[in-house]
């Protein structure tokens, strides 16, 4: 179960944790995988360290997904190198904190030009792709955000990922004659590197735990599972749906 033989994969925010974790498991599948991000090196590190983990090499590739013509030379060179996409994840995303009354309206732009407008485009230029070749699995990381507000700031990255959420519903409603599932992972908050400092905040971890009752942070290896699962066969029957991974954090509104 879960082969992911000879699919081509593509993994936006490919060298982040999330991306990298669900990248290095989809080439432990068998999959045919390309990292993509802004960054060169930080691409390169990532590459290496999924090659190590799963024994297959993967490609990079860097693209700015808030650019249109970016992300259409992006698609056109997986074209070029594979034949197109299989599966495509969008893990690449943004976020800004700051009081409402105050969000700076540059900030608010950015980030939906990177979380929104960023996942339509890659589903957009590699949705031609899987139309072309009969059908694909297209995986978008969205948060729990998109359902459970907060009072920390977060009402631009809410929003967002609220949007993501009906991007994933519309997109596999319109495209299930195509045989292209269009599905969402939804993680409660992982443990990175910035989201380390972040709890290092006095008794900032300990509120957030007290809302989960698997009792643990999240760790982006919780999402690679998922993933898998969603980019296989075995997810055939399965589109329109956004997975939470969250400890039971949702489960208690």
């Amino acid at each position: 179960m879960f082969e992911l033989a000879d699919r081509v994969a593509v993994v936006t925010g490919g060298s982040g944790a999330i991306g990298s974790a669900v990248a290095a498991a989809l080439a432990a599948q068998g999959a045919k995988v390309t990292i993509v991000g802004r960054d060169r090196s930080s691409l390169e590190e990532a590459a290496g360290k999924i090659e190590s983990q799963s024994g297959t090499a993967v490609r990079t590739l860097t693209a700015d997904v808030a650019d249109a013509a970016s992300v259409d030379a992006l698609a056109e060179a997986v074209a070029a190198g594979h034949g197109g996409a299989d599966i495509l994840v969008n893990s690449h995303g943004y976020n800004v904190k700051a009081a409402a009354e105050d969000f700076p309206m540059d900030e608010w732009e950015r980030l939906f030009a990177t979380n929104v407008s960023g996942t339509m485009l890659t589903c957009k230029a590699f949705g031609r792709q899987m139309i072309a070749r009969g059908g694909g699995k297209i995986v978008n990381v969205s948060s729990v955000r998109g359902v459970r507000a907060n009072a920390g700031g977060n009402s631009a990255y809410a929003a967002s990922k609220a949007a993501v959420d009906m991007i994933t519903r519309s997109l596999a409603a319109e495209w299930a004659r195509h045989k292209i599932n269009v599905n969402a992972i939804a993680p409660a908050l992982i443990v990175t590197k910035l989201t380390e400092r972040q709890l290092q905040e006095p008794g900032r971890a300990e509120r957030y735990l007290a809302n989960i009752p698997w009792g643990r942070l999240g760790q982006a290896g919780d999402c690679a599972g998922a993933a898998v699962f969603l980019a296989s066969e075995e997810a055939d029957f399965v589109t329109g749906q956004v997975l939470y991974l969250d400890g039971g954090l949702t489960a208690i509104g």
